[in-house]
């Protein structure tokens, strides 16, 4: 692969990874509106969102400096995505809650 194109794919990937990290503060209105979340379980989700991503990341740094780990790239722009998405169709708040821990992790992974 050129190292142009592998600059692409990581821009690319980081800011997707980005526009998760910003999608969990713009559910918020979605999930009052919608499904009835207080403002209190809503953000809620947002901070556990931060929190989980913040204390994670340094972890997966550590790790990443200790063996390289190509695969963590794909994977983690993968769980991000994923965990925004079934947030938003999930039934329950406590699956909510799980998807965007999910989707924390993710991003901290990237």
């Amino acid at each position: 692969m050129s190292k142009n194109r592998s600059i692409m794919l990581l821009s690319v990937g980081h800011a997707c990874v980005d526009v998760y990290q910003g999608a969990v503060a713009s559910l918020v209105p979605y999930f009052v509106a919608e499904r009835a979340y207080g403002y209190a379980a809503a953000s809620g989700l947002v901070l556990a969102a931060s929190v989980l991503s913040s204390v994670a990341q340094p972890v997966f740094g550590v790790l990443t400096d200790r063996r390289p780990m190509p695969w963590l790239l794909p994977l983690s722009t993968l769980l991000g995505g994923l965990g925004i998405a079934l947030s938003g169709v999930s039934g329950s708040y406590g699956l909510t809650l799980l998807f965007v821990a999910v989707s924390g992790l993710g991003v901290a992974a990237y």
